[in-house]
């Protein structure tokens, strides 16, 4: 990976609705939980998040568990350990108030790491779905794709249909069931070349992602390094 560790003010970088997974070795709750940052009180260092959803209801969390945070914004995640203070209700929203270190650890990116990973996608041309949308019942051509390996700002497909570099093309696509893509604009930025059975290998790049995507995309591929990692 092209990482680079740095330690940097809480204060600085974390910002409301970031998305957070908290790592809980609680007997019992032990596991990997997605959660938000609703606030944090800079005079205090304190915050209240999101309490993790497990199977369509609320996860017990005591005060007093230990968690280790994992912060993601589009280009870096933020690594700070935690210690859940109370519990609190507004509504139908259920949250933990923590505490929040002066200084975290941010892993930068250098550029986005890629993952292996083999899913089923279409897509079709760009130029094809605009000629389409100005004619009554003509539909663009879908084209269907393997995916070589994923990062938040691209992927690698393998497909029957030829393309040339510069060619605007729409996504649609399912990872893991975890994560859609769904009219994805993006642009082929390389030919890779061919596999044994003749078919093109491409390098896609995603354009005008949003913040919240990009961050999406950055948890996902986080999490799918993660995961390999515990199977060395």
């Amino acid at each position: 990976m092209s990482d680079f560790v740095e330690k940097v003010s809480s204060k600085n970088v974390l910002y409301t609705n970031m998305p957070l997974d908290l790592e809980i070795q609680e007997k019992g709750i032990q596991g990997v939980y997605k959660s938000i940052l609703y606030e944090h009180d800079l005079s205090s260092n304190l915050a209240k998040i999101g309490m993790p959803i497990f199977k369509g209801a609320y996860l017990q969390i005591f005060r007093g568990t230990n968690l280790k945070v994992r912060a993601y914004s589009s280009r870096a995640v933020y690594l700070f350990k935690s210690k859940v203070y109370s519990s609190g209700k507004e509504g139908n929203i259920r949250y933990l108030i923590i505490n929040i270190p002066e200084t975290i650890v941010r892993v930068q990116r250098r550029q986005h790491a890629r993952i292996p990973v083999s899913e089923e996608g279409t897509f079709c041309f760009k130029e094809d779905l605009e000629n389409s949308e100005s004619e009554e019942n003509i539909q663009p051509t879908k084209y269907r794709f393997m995916t070589k390996d994923f990062s938040a700002g691209g992927l690698a497909i393998v497909t029957s249909k030829e393309m040339k570099v510069g060619q605007k093309i729409i996504i649609n696509l399912a990872l893991k069931n975890e994560i859609r893509l769904e009219n994805m604009e993006s642009e082929v930025v390389r030919s890779i070349g061919k596999t044994t059975s003749g078919e093109y290998i491409y390098g896609i790049k995603f354009l005008n992602l949003t913040r919240e995507k990009e961050e999406e995309l950055v948890r996902f591929v986080f999490k799918l390094e993660r995961e390999s990692f515990k199977k060395i």
